[in-house]
């Protein structure tokens, strides 16, 4: 088996690094807005409690399709 040059490897995982932070920081910057949609609507506790119970449950069947295609 050959052996994979050290700079090249390091220059793949630098490469990834940058692409998982990439997608981290669009994914927070997508559930940040998506929060602020939510606050900004609902102004009395029980509105804003139901919104952000659907706004968990989307996260959640999101999660469950990402797994999905693991």
């Amino acid at each position: 088996m050959q052996q994979i040059d050290p700079a090249l490897l390091k220059k793949i995982k630098a490469k990834v690094e940058e692409e998982l932070n990439k997608r981290e920081l669009e994914t927070v910057q997508y559930w940040l807005e998506e929060l602020n949609k939510v606050y900004a609507r609902h102004k009395d506790i029980t509105t804003l409690q139901n919104a952000l119970k659907e706004l968990a449950q989307r996260m959640q069947n999101r999660i469950r399709a990402l797994k999905e295609n693991l």
